[in-house]
């Protein structure tokens, strides 16, 4: 094998693979790139048996050939370097990068040890931007607990012709909707994301949809990716979002952000019990902290009724509200002992909801 690659189209192949290695496996190979020259390409393969990446970048083959290197070393290697243009050439055992006066040689392994990857299928198309905004949106609520494995995933599905992207553990749920059809059910798994949200960022068009028994597959111009998606029924999620309400207070997320963030100032750990206390036209944010002391801040709201009180857990209300892209969400409750709504006030331009359980205080 012996080419020559752009360095900054390289390094960028790079570092989006690298979200689909494994560093911890007992397989070191899974620690490793397979790299494959072939035809004025480098095809570029990681995984983690989880998720299986290939992508594709411009080279100029001089000699095809293929070898499986450590992905960490390779990646430090490249972003070091300062030329723009970067020379590989595999001699016995060892992956000579070379550009301008610098040379590494790297240590490499056996490319047949290498796992052997699905074939893809794809049947649907999805708006790349769309995709990403979806996850980035939802993607906070999922669960980090081992135990709820079904809800350590984003589930994608479709309802009444919109497409439903969920999150949630238990404690709050976060729903983003998108005017547009998606016939597959997904439930992908949370490291899947990262690795999907790194092939979208600088990516535009539509992406490639598919799913083959227990795995899915996202294919772009120059690159695919096969998931191994989560197993198990997700839980029914629209039965928990409340429908009518006691309460509803339209709130400027700015004013409200800061003032959470505010308090935060004083409270032991990013997660803080907040109390809010709503009265004609007036919200009041409170904290209290045995060790460090107390907190308060008034916003002027657009209500009109019964007092309420109710507790929520700070960093919870902070994440759901940094997600919304209007200016304004209308808050809405049953009971300070029932789920509580936030939706937008202009839901065409910001199709996002999410659910908080409140807590007693």
């Amino acid at each position: 094998m012996k080419l020559n690659i752009d360095r900054e189209e390289f390094l960028s192949a790079l570092q989006k693979a690298k979200n689909a290695t494994e560093k911890k496996s007992a397989l070191p190979i899974l620690n490793n790139f397979l790299l494959f020259a072939k035809g004025g390409k480098l095809n570029l393969k990681a995984t983690d048996l989880e998720n299986f990446l290939s992508l594709t970048v411009r080279a100029d083959v001089k000699e095809e050939g293929r070898t499986a290197v450590n992905a960490d070393k390779l990646t430090g290697v490249i972003k070091s370097l300062s030329s723009a243009t970067v020379n590989l050439e595999l001699k016995e055992d060892k992956l000579t990068v070379s550009a301008g006066r610098s040379i590494f040689k790297l240590t490499t392994l056996d490319p047949e040890d290498f796992p052997e990857f699905p074939e893809p299928t794809t049947s649907a198309e999805f708006p790349a931007l769309d995709l990403l905004k979806a996850i980035e949106k939802v993607e906070y609520a999922i669960s980090k607990d081992d135990a709820r494995y079904a809800l350590q995933g984003l589930y994608v599905h479709e309802v009444d012709g919109k497409t439903h992207f969920v999150g949630s553990d238990g404690h709050r749920l976060a729903l983003f909707q998108k005017n547009a059809t998606f016939p597959i059910e997904l439930l992908i798994p949370r490291k899947s994301l990262r690795v999907i949200e790194g092939l979208l960022k600088d990516y535009l068009g539509a992406v490639r949809c598919g799913k083959d028994g227990s795995f899915a597959y996202f294919s772009g111009e120059d690159w695919q990716l096969s998931v191994r998606l989560l197993e198990g029924e997700y839980p029914d999620y629209l039965s928990v979002i409340p429908t009518s309400f006691n309460y509803e207070v339209l709130v400027r997320i700015d004013a409200l952000l800061e003032g959470l963030k505010r308090l935060s100032t004083i409270a032991e750990s990013s997660a803080f019990p907040v109390k809010l206390t709503l009265s004609n036209y007036t919200l009041i944010l409170e904290i209290s902290d045995p060790e460090y002391g107390e907190g308060r801040d008034e916003l002027d709201v657009d209500y009109e009724g019964e007092v309420l009180e109710i507790g929520f857990n700070g960093k919870y209300l902070i994440e759901a509200l940094d997600s919304f892209d209007a200016e304004k969400v209308w808050i809405k409750v049953v009971d300070p002992d029932s789920a509580v709504l936030i939706e937008s006030d202009d839901k065409e331009k910001d199709p996002y909801t999410c659910v908080v359980m409140p807590m007693r205080l």
